[in-house]
């Protein structure tokens, strides 16, 4: 065994074109330096199609960002997420096609679920892209396997997936797709489902979705990595648009990792996002006192709970709501009154009423439904 060198990044997104974005020559030579280097292809590109209009803006990205990603040196690009199927079968067919062999994590029920193996200096090495029930593009409903999707992250199969995976693998990791948008640690049942995923045998998680940096750890030695942030995101045409309201936004953390014979060992690195126009590593002080905050609050359990209270509280009082979902948000009762007054109105004229979007959004997404639930919980036993 010569040994590998892999290189983990998180989410990207590029509606600009590319050309704009500058990689510094210390981040593009730490990525060409590995063999084997993975970022979360998390919007796909759009095809010359006209789609009937839905509630949310479709998201893409330029077409010229698989080129892009190539030429920094990545080579493999999971794509099992949440917006993956935005436009639809053509849309997801050509950012296949334009990513290559190295499109994972999507597909038909056999492709969404199959393990993507590479191997590389002598190890052979699996890579596993799941997501969460998003309100249309996944195998959430485990009795269907028919049509297209991206791999369901608490489909029990996932479980027999990674078992079977490591009978043939020297080394096995998981990328998932999950978690609660721009909050900086996970929710306890992600926690409990990543560390699930090294019970059954991975050999580390690397996660994607939250939009911002959280903690890490090692569990039974193995690291977990549950959210390593955006490694660039820009879903607006204007290059200037800045996403203020996002806290640690244009900051995201890479994990380069080698395999050997003395086993494997992996170094974080920081990076941040410069105005939409810039990618380079972040060696500043904060960052490393950010991350430290974060792994310590991880180990300690009554820190933790108390950060997850004061969670809950901020909740379930709606001063975050917009940012988790507009369920029970203020803003909601215009919507609910208008809502209301058109299930009378089809009660009226006897049609069925069933097209709540946001209702069936909300249900379907049970990483958000879970939030809100233990936000309720809190509150109603804090009385």
């Amino acid at each position: 065994m010569s040994g590998v060198k892999l290189f983990f990044a998180g989410d990207f997104c590029a509606k600009p074109s590319t050309s704009i974005i500058q990689v510094s020559d210390e981040l593009r030579d730490l990525i060409r330096s590995c063999d084997l280097k993975v970022v979360n292809f998390e919007v796909p590109l759009k095809p010359s199609v006209s789609l009937p209009p839905q509630h949310d803006e479709r998201f893409f990205q330029h077409d010229d960002t698989p080129a892009f990603l190539k030429d920094i040196g990545f080579n493999l690009f999971p794509i099992a997420t949440n917006h993956t199927f935005d436009w639809g079968e053509e849309g997801f067919f050509k950012t296949r096609n334009a990513l290559g062999d190295g499109a994972f994590g999507a597909g038909d029920y056999n492709e969404a679920y199959r393990v993507k193996v590479c191997e590389a200096g002598g190890v052979k090495v699996g890579f596993l892209a799941l997501c969460y029930a998003a309100y249309t593009g996944v195998f959430e409903d485990v009795s269907k396997h028919e049509g297209l999707g991206c791999a369901y992250i608490n489909d029990l199969v996932v479980n027999h997936v990674i078992m079977e995976a490591k009978r043939e693998l020297d080394y096995l990791f998981i990328l998932p797709h999950d978690g609660i948008e721009y909050i900086d640690i996970p929710l306890p049942d992600i926690m409990a489902r990543y560390r699930d995923f090294i019970d059954y045998g991975a050999d580390g998680v690397f996660g994607s979705h939250p939009h911002c940096p959280q903690g890490w750890e090692e569990y039974k030695g193995k690291p977990i990595f549950y959210s390593l942030g955006n490694f660039f995101f820009n879903s607006m045409e204007d290059p200037s648009y800045r996403a203020w309201n996002r806290p640690h936004w244009y900051e995201g953390i890479c994990v380069v990792m080698e395999i050997n014979e003395d086993g494997c060992h992996y170094q974080v690195v920081n990076t941040c996002n410069e105005g939409n126009v810039g990618i380079r590593l972040d060696h500043s002080e904060n960052r490393e006192k950010h991350n430290k905050s974060l792994c310590e609050l991880l180990k300690n359990d009554k820190r933790y709970k108390d950060y997850l209270v004061q969670l809950y509280d901020e909740l379930a009082l709606g001063r975050m709501m917009p940012q988790i979902d507009r369920t029970l948000h203020p803003e909601t009762l215009l919507y609910c009154t208008k809502k209301i007054m058109r299930a009378w109105i089809k009660r009226l004229r006897k049609q069925d009423f069933v097209d709540d979007y946001v209702l069936m959004t909300f249900l379907r997404n049970s990483t958000r439904n879970k939030l809100l639930l233990r936000a309720l919980d809190y509150r109603a036993n804090s009385k």
